[in-house]
């Protein structure tokens, strides 16, 4: 089923500000609406198992303080309730073999960093679309 961007309900997981502010601006600049995405920190899947809201995508890092983004993505695709929320990885590793493992631990897609803010904005369409989408650039 695709989403257009304003409808889009976005989660961005990131322990870096900076990172969190390129991709809050790059969400805006797509079409996406203020009060239609969230970011985090944490836990992502804590929060989207107490959180009212129903998110479409979460962009996921995969070194965070806690918990590294597989475990994470473990915790999510074992929680019945948010199991089926695409989750595409956002990482500086960028290696075949990281893209690779992350296919193979079950995210719907990666997006290097840093990001190509002239191509995200088709990536995140690609994305919401249901394309899976798979790059190191």
């Amino acid at each position: 089923m695709r989403i257009e961007p304003r409808e889009a309900k976005v989660l961005v997981v990131d322990d870096d500000a900076d990172n969190r502010t390129v991709i809050s601006r790059l969400l805006r600049l797509s079409g996406v609406a203020p009060e239609r995405f969230a970011q985090i920190e944490g836990d992502a899947a804590e929060y989207l198992a107490v959180s009212a809201a129903d998110y479409d995508l979460v962009f996921l890092d995969l070194h965070l303080p806690k918990k590294d983004g597989y475990a994470v993505l473990a915790e999510i695709r074992a929680n019945p309730s948010i199991s089926s929320t695409k989750v595409v990885a956002l990482t500086a590793s960028v290696t075949r073999r990281d893209i690779e493992r992350c296919r193979d631990a079950g995210f719907d897609g990666f997006i290097g960093k840093p990001i190509d803010g002239r191509r995200f904005s088709e990536l995140f369409c690609r994305i919401l679309a249901g394309e899976a989408v798979w790059t190191e650039d």
